[in-house]
């Protein structure tokens, strides 16, 4: 959840929706009490609880996600739906713990129904007044390949405030020259950036030595156009690193990709602690999933398996067993497919549920995982993917975790292409690793885990 604030725009819309819904719950409260509905500090901070219950339920309903949502009609009911959802946990709350229940929810459900009104108009206004000529920034694209394709695809599906693609310049000769959206060539520059009232250019070109128009970028730079290196563009607005045109040099002095050693010492404390309360609370849980499995089909109720550790150490991982057990009976290790025949009827739930990972908190509190990083692969898959993607052996220097970054943006892994997406997920969290990204990522994992998303 705490993702949300590394996009300025997104924090902004976050910090204003939650002034109108304290507004809003303050409104309908004044209105229900009539004379007796005075303003206070008390109410304003009621109000403000409130309102974290109901930004906390539109954030797990994806409303304040990367990927704008741009149909009016979509963004009303996910609203709706959302506030109604916060509504009901909120009446559950008074029923409990509330002496004036009834009037106190009639006040919260006349704001929270006013919200879902407001909101939605808000977002539309906010998103029309950014895509104006007014306000756009218009942006071209210089370059051509997998990284400018890629910038764009994201640009066009990723918030970006108010950015529109004007078009893209290629060097002279490029065989990609009669795409409709290139506009020219690099020698161009001058005259398409004036036509086009250019205010951002994205430098995407893969062989730029000697080829840029260097000279006539800084110029421009020195214009007040924002000029701005393709690999941390889409960083930026996607959350991933850029592998396919990555270099070593980048990974060695670009920023991040250090872990201070009181970033360590939380994380663990983080891991102890979380790992110790979850084994204690789970236990009951545990026992029910054992005993469900005893009963299913025969075999263990555990299953261990030998995983690669931070630095590429083995180590051995525990889980419940979800298939049967001759589910390799040719020795041949192979990635859980959509719909397993492999998978039991036990298995199935506690997969969907992710209930097979709770053995693994004995991982965490031993030390050879932690809560937070990426998935631990088997040896023989490390090897083979190694050997497939640039860089994938870099995801190994850190310690696995039970959950991730990309587990909670990206689905099951099962191809080689997934993995490839999958890392560039797992760098971007090495990259900016904190103790506060770690909490962000559990806060997500809990949507993972209660709509089901990505398991097998």
């Amino acid at each position: 959840m705490l993702e949300l604030f590394r996009s300025r725009r997104r924090a902004i819309v976050w910090f204003v929706e939650a002034g109108l819904l304290v507004s809003l719950v303050c409104a309908g409260a004044a209105a229900i009490e009539g004379h007796r509905g005075v303003v206070t500090l008390a109410r304003v901070l009621d109000a403000a609880a409130i309102t974290l219950v109901a930004q906390a339920s539109l954030y797990y309903h994806g409303l304040y996600g990367p990927s704008p949502i741009r149909d009016l009609r979509t963004l009303a009911w996910k609203v709706a739906r959302a506030l109604a959802v916060s509504a009901l946990l909120l009446w559950a709350l008074f029923q409990g713990f509330s002496v004036d229940a009834e009037e106190r929810f009639a006040a919260v459900a006349l704001g929270l129904m006013a919200g879902a009104l407001v909101l939605p108009l808000f977002r539309t206004g906010l998103a029309r007044a950014a895509a104006s000529d007014r306000l756009c920034k218009r942006t071209l694209v210089l370059g051509s390949g997998p990284l400018a394709d890629a910038v764009i695809t994201g640009a066009r599906t990723h918030d970006t405030g108010g950015m529109r693609f004007v078009g893209r310049l290629v060097q002279e000769g490029d065989p990609g020259r009669a795409a409709p959206d290139v506009l020219g060539s690099y020698d161009e520059l001058p005259h398409i950036a004036s036509a086009h009232g250019i205010r951002h250019i994205i430098v995407c070109a893969a062989d730029r030595r000697g080829k840029l128009p260097i000279n006539v970028l800084l110029e421009l730079k020195f214009r007040g156009v924002e000029v701005e290196e393709g690999v941390e563009f889409y960083e930026r607005i996607t959350g991933k690193i850029f592998v396919r045109e990555l270099r070593p040099s980048q990974l060695v002095f670009a920023h991040g990709f250090h872990v201070a050693k009181r970033t360590l010492l939380g994380k663990r404390l983080l891991d102890v602690v979380c790992a110790s309360i979850g084994l204690v609370l789970s236990a009951p849980l545990m026992l029910l999933t054992a005993l469900a499995i005893r009963l299913d089909s025969a075999g263990p109720i555990l299953y261990s398996q030998v995983r690669s550790g931070v630095f590429g150490q083995p180590f051995t991982i525990y889980k419940f067993r979800s298939m049967r057990t001759d589910a390799e009976a040719d020795g041949k290790a192979r990635w859980a497919s959509e719909d397993d025949p492999r998978v039991t009827r036990v298995g199935r739930v506690i997969r969907k549920t992710r209930l097979d990972e709770l053995p693994q908190l004995w991982n965490v509190l031993a030390g050879d995982m932690s809560l937070v990083g990426p998935r631990p692969e088997r040896p023989s898959f490390t090897e083979e993917l190694e050997k497939a993607i640039p860089f994938f052996r870099q995801r190994l220097f850190v310690k696995p975790g039970l959950t991730g970054y990309a587990q909670v943006r990206y689905h099951y892994g099962a191809t080689t292409e997934d993995q490839l997406e999958k890392l560039q997920h797992d760098l971007f969290y090495i990259k900016t690793l904190s103790v506060w990204f770690d909490l962000s990522i559990l806060l997500d994992t809990i949507k993972v885990v209660l709509l089901r998303i990505g398991s097998r």
